[in-house]
């Protein structure tokens, strides 16, 4: 059984906010962690930068305005969330149906 500091470190790592694992992209961290869930921009981006090596916040932008490599919408659970761009067409399929149950 795991004492709580080991699961601690293990979430932390698992988080990409660990043992100096860092991405230099905005699409290469969420991509690491499969969704940064924020309900703005600052958070978001918050998000990507402290898992993250040099980047910007222009960079988070270009990322999500003009390559396109991230997008964020209302994926999971009624919060928004920021994935891979290529990931979301599966992701959307996975959850519409729970979403679409929950429209009066």
């Amino acid at each position: 059984m795991l004492d709580h500091e080991s699961v601690r470190r293990l979430r932390a790592h698992a988080q990409a906010l660990a043992d100096g694992a860092r991405e230099t992209s905005a699409e290469a961290v969420v991509r690491r962690v499969f969704a940064i869930q924020a309900q703005d921009t600052t958070a978001a981006d918050l998000g990507i930068r402290v898992r993250g090596v040099d980047i910007t916040a222009r960079a988070i932008r270009t990322a999500y305005e003009k390559e396109r490599s991230i997008v964020r919408s209302w994926y999971m659970r009624g919060t928004l969330h920021t994935i891979p761009s290529d990931d979301a067409r599966w992701i959307l399929q996975l959850f519409a149906p729970r979403i679409l149950a929950t429209v009066p």
